[in-house]
């Protein structure tokens, strides 16, 4: 598949976030805190990752806890994450993708949001996800 005219844009509205592999996450926390002026966004122990977030521009680094010879082996980057506007818009992108000959599992309800889980040809995880649904 080559790019041009022919091909649709994606529905994406931006980044949603990064997600790095760390040895410590309090420390990294810490660290990305003091540099990049991060608060904490959300965080589960008991999974073992914190998210952080520049509230004037809504990026989120989420730092997960892997041991440091594992991070060596496969890297630190965990996946990339787009935003795109909706669950719809998702699922008719997934639509799209399978269409296009895109494998991939379909959409999946991930922390909430709804989410499309791929795989570039070199492996590198990439995650389209949609806001939560709205409740009420």
């Amino acid at each position: 598949m080559t790019p041009g005219a022919d091909t649709p844009a994606g529905p994406l509205t931006g980044l949603s976030h990064v997600q790095l592999r760390v040895s410590d996450v309090a420390a990294s926390a810490r660290w990305y805190t003091a540099v990049l002026g991060l608060e904490p966004f959300r965080s589960d122990p008991a999974v073992g990752y914190v998210a952080l977030r520049h509230r004037p521009t809504g990026v989120v680094i989420v730092l997960t806890a892997t041991p440091g010879d594992v991070a060596v082996h496969v890297g630190p980057l965990d996946h990339l994450a787009f935003a795109v506007p909706d669950a719809s818009a998702l699922e008719a992108w997934a639509g799209h993708l399978a269409a296009i000959g895109i494998d991939h599992p379909g959409v999946v309800p991930e922390a909430g949001n709804p989410s499309l889980q791929l795989r570039d040809p070199d492996g590198t995880a990439v995650e389209l996800v949609a806001p939560p649904p709205r409740r009420g």
